[in-house]
Order: structure tokens, then sequence, then C-alpha cells
């Protein structure tokens, strides 16, 4: 490729940016999604999506996919695994921005002030965070389809890795807890610290479902992370960490279903106890599966992908990253819905 036609994609490639910036700010400018704005939330998901990266990838691994995606060239295997970092971010910024609308849902219903009107509002801008989440996940998917694409042009035309005598180049060996990933976990719970204490504001938890009761609901803690727990160690070494990814999501998956089978007892017994359990059961097994699933599971999924001891990610795995937190945006709505809805005591 001559310099002549670098200077011009890095041009086509600027003005995409421009174009993509003015229309950003015009829709900002025009005040049509003015109701949309979270700042909390918006926070919590570019800090809590770097903290991820780092979880997974170290920092050269993620300074050479920021610039194969501004278009410096690379072999086939450093084009996948650059592909492959940028299929995790917009995995990362789902999952969080599912896991970031169930934190805002239960402070908001933890909060006594203001009346069910003012907690009906800041019920539905819970989540805005997901919506946020959707849409970095979009724009982190556009480099992921443009590398991959690169690296499977670099495999056809015979571009790759050259591999002596039929032998497949050895796997990395499995790398301890380095520096990158220390410092990912650190800002990854300073990032939730740091977002329920702005949420909170410093009112008081003193609602029916106080937040420590929700996300401390030990039924819920029992069923996520110790059915995740016991089907990883039953599924043995051999699957790798997509036996935490399937942990985590089935647990969660039984915590949802038995929690609206909780819920509608209640109702039907019309019993407000119960149906307050049954709530507190659905959002803590669902917030307890997304924080296993983007703290657990997907680093050690990416650091098998990076070490070369799988090619990429289980089909299985990426099935279920993408359908859970849509079943968490659900099961919240749905959650909303009876919370809202009146509820008639049974007469003496």
């Amino acid at each position: 490729m001559t310099e002549i036609d670098q200077n011009s994609g890095k041009g086509r490639a600027l003005i995409r940016w421009l174009f993509a910036a003015a229309f950003l700010i015009a829709v900002i400018a025009s005040g049509v999604f003015s109701g949309l704005m979270n700042k909390a939330g918006l926070l919590y998901l570019v800090f809590g999506s770097v903290a991820t990266a780092l979880m997974g990838f170290t920092g050269r691994e993620i300074v050479t996919a920021f610039r194969q995606a501004a278009g410096v060239a690379g072999a086939e295997e450093s084009l996948s695994k650059s592909a492959h970092f940028w299929e995790a971010a917009a995995r990362n910024a789902w999952v969080l921005g599912a896991l970031g609308s169930a934190l805002n849902f239960t402070i908001a219903l933890g909060s006594d002030s203001g009346g069910i009107a003012d907690i009906s509002n800041r019920m539905i801008g819970s989540f805005v965070v997901t919506l946020y989440g959707l849409v970095l996940a979009v724009i982190c998917l556009v480099p992921a389809m443009k590398l991959a694409g690169k690296a499977e042009d670099r495999r056809l035309q015979g571009e790759a890795r050259p591999v002596t005598e039929g032998a497949r180049p050895k796997p990395i060996a499995a790398r301890t807890m380095n520096i990158d990933r220390i410092i990912g976990y650190v800002l990854f719970a300073a990032v939730l610290v740091l977002t329920v204490l702005f949420l909170i504001g410093g009112q008081p938890q003193s609602g029916s479902l106080p937040m420590d009761k929700i996300l401390l609901h030990w039924p819920a803690i029992l069923v996520v992370i110790g059915g995740a727990i016991a089907l990883a160690l039953f599924m043995g070494a051999g699957t790798g960490a997509r036996a935490w990814t399937l942990g985590f999501v089935m647990t969660g998956l039984i915590g949802l279903l038995a929690g609206v089978i909780q819920t509608l007892f209640g109702f039907v017994h019309r019993d407000i106890t119960e149906v307050s359990t049954a709530l507190s059961f659905i959002i803590s097994a669902s917030s307890l599966s997304l924080l296993g699933l983007v703290a657990v599971a997907a680093p050690l999924e990416d650091r098998e992908v990076m070490e070369g001891r799988k090619e990429r990610s289980g089909s299985l795995s990426r099935l279920f990253w993408a359908i859970f937190p849509l079943l968490t945006f659900i099961f919240l709505v749905l959650t909303f819905i009876m919370i809202v809805t009146p509820m008639e005591k049974p007469g003496g």
C-alpha cells in the first residue's frame, strides 16, 4: 500500500467520524432524548468498560487493538485477537448496561422519599443504562467486524503465520494474575462503590425494599453463586471458562423464573411480604449472575483466547452473553409493573 493510499484511507476515516460526531451533536442539541440522560449511569458504563477491558486483556493487547482499529496493518493472528478484543468490549458494555440498570433500579426501589411517583420516575430512569450499554456495544462491534474481515482476508490470501510440518503452534501457558488485571478489578470495584454512593446521594434506604435486603438476599446468593460453583465443578476442567458462563447463566435463569412464580403466588395470596421477598429474589439473582459473567466468566474466556488455548469464545457462551442481559431487562420491566400495580388486601 502506497503512502497516498494510506493518507486517503485516513482521510475517509476522519470524514466518517466527523459525520458521526455531527449527527450525535445534532441529536443531543435537538432535545428529543433529553429524558434519557443518566449521568451516573453513563460514567459507570464508561469507566466500567475500561475496568472490564483490563480484567480480560493486557495493556499491550488493548493498545494493539486500538491501533489496528485505526488502520494499522497486522498479521492474521494479531488481527483476530484485536477483533476478539472489540467483540469482548461490546459484550462487556451490554452486560454492564443491564447490571447498571439493576443497581439503579435497586437503589430507586429502596428510597422512600418523594412518594410513589418520584420512585417510579427513578426506576424508569434506571432502564436508560441498558440503552447506553446497547449503543456502546453497537459502536464496539463495528471495529470487531472490520478487523475480523481483515483477518479472514489475510487467511484467504495465504498471509497467515506459517505452520511447519503440519503442526499447530503450541498454546501459551496460562499466566498468573498480572498488574493489568489487578488494576482492572480494583477499578471495577471502585466504579461499583462510587456509582452506588452517587446514586444514594446521602439519602437513607428507608423504603420497603432497602438495597442491602435486595443485593444481600441469601437465597439468591446460594442459588446463583453456590449453583455456579457446583456446575463448574461437575463439568470439570476440560470445559474451561465456559463452565463458569454456563453456571452463572443457568442459575440466574433459575432465580428469575423462581422469583416470578413466587411473585404470582404472592399476588394470588394478596400477601405483600411474599411479593416483596420474591421481587428481591428476582433482582438479586439477576444482579449476581450479571456480576459473575462480567467479572469472572468473561475475563477467563478472554484469556483463553488471547493466550492461544481457545481459538475463540464458545458459541453457547456468546449466545448466553447476548440473551441473559436482555432477559434481565425484561424481568426488571415486569418487576416495575408488579410494583406499581395496586394490590388490595383481603377483606376481613
